[in-house]
């Protein structure tokens, strides 16, 4: 049977089912259990069917397309996310459209309108670093179009948002710098128009509060975190005559460049400066020497946010939620000194 001859019928008479009950699983109907949807469209890509969706939309005035916005798809985190709501999406029988801001509000807004236009049920975004105010995204909200954002996120709009507690896990990366005997450790991060990085800022100077260690002048960077910028943060801090023997990174890319940094000042890691950062990519476990990191889990964040948004236009609900999503601090050789692990 040729794929364009496949028909509702032919999925009921394979599953012994009504023709009616797969019609409703195909377009998510509420009247169909999760497991009969699940296995409606399980048996539907199995013999090749397409769902009609231009008709489908005409019928329901939905298209069944979600618009997701993130700072770059370069980045792993935000791949790995992207490939979480692409998950969900695509089980539930929907199609995804990737938009890349690459961190400005102005792309961000073009978007948004973009994702108007093309009349997406939902929109699912991770705001750039120069987002300061959400117009363009309650704007969409004022059209019926519901958002969800995750991990970079505005308080200042009502939606359901699914982030990582970024105050507990700077909190814990610079507890670690503290326990494996630093006594000089280091911030640099993002700007501060970005909350997370506020965030993680925070929780890096409660840390060192906790433990009695002072954070020295200049030790706490915010910068656009540009190659520029890591290079001179790190001269600021090498020409010092008490520099840091320790580095926190608020995010994953900059704790590569740290370290290729601290080898052209000749610095033994981690005897002579320990480097520690903010998200975790599979590169990490493979630099000379391996990075300890704080990790996020980019696919299932992507895929809750997607559930939530989903379920939303489905249900209709609006009931937002905040989403903690859980962290693990990985310890690698970069944190890992000679005389031990940690110090009591």
């Amino acid at each position: 049977m040729s794929r364009r001859n496949i028909t509702i019928n032919d999925i009921a008479s394979s599953l012994n089912v009504a023709p009616s009950t797969v019609s409703r699983a195909l377009n998510n109907s509420s009247r169909i259990s999760e497991k009969t949807r699940i296995r409606v469209q399980e048996k539907a890509r199995e013999l090749g069917y397409e769902i009609n969706l231009i008709a489908s939309s005409l019928s329901k005035e939905e298209t069944g397309t979600i618009g997701l916005i993130i700072p770059g798809i370069n980045r792993f985190f935000f791949s790995q996310a992207a490939s979480g709501v692409e998950s969900v999406v695509r089980d539930r029988g929907g199609r995804l459209i990737i938009a890349q801001s690459n961190e400005t509000l102005e792309r961000e807004k073009e978007i948004t309108r973009m994702f108007q236009s093309y009349r997406v049920d939902g929109v699912i975004a991770s705001l750039s670093v120069e987002t300061d105010e959400v117009d363009h995204l309650a704007c969409l909200q004022s059209r019926n179009i519901p958002v969800v954002l995750f991990d970079r996120v505005h308080f200042g709009l009502e939606c359901t948002k699914v982030v990582v507690d970024n105050f507990e896990g700077a909190y814990r990366a610079a507890t670690h710098l503290v326990k494996t005997g630093c006594k000089r450790p280091a911030f640099i991060g993002g700007p501060f128009s970005s909350k997370l990085f506020q965030q993680r800022a925070d929780g890096f100077s409660e840390a060192l509060r906790d433990h009695d260690i002072p954070l020295q002048p200049g030790f706490l960077l915010t910068t656009d975190l540009t190659t520029t910028d890591v290079h001179d943060a790190m001269r600021k801090w090498m020409s010092r005559s008490d520099p840091p023997d320790g580095i926190f990174t608020a995010s994953a890319s900059t704790g590569l460049l740290v370290i290729r940094i601290a080898r052209d000042y000749q610095l033994g890691i981690p005897d002579d400066i320990s480097i520690i950062t903010f998200g975790n990519e599979p590169c990490h476990e493979y630099t000379h020497p391996s990075l300890s990191a704080i990790d996020m889990p980019g696919h299932d964040i992507g895929a809750t946010a997607a559930r939530h948004l989903l379920d939303e236009i489905r249900y209709g609900s609006s009931e937002h939620n905040l989403v903690i999503a859980p962290l693990q601090l990985r310890i690698r050789n970069s944190t890992l000194k000679k005389d031990g692990w940690e110090k009591p």
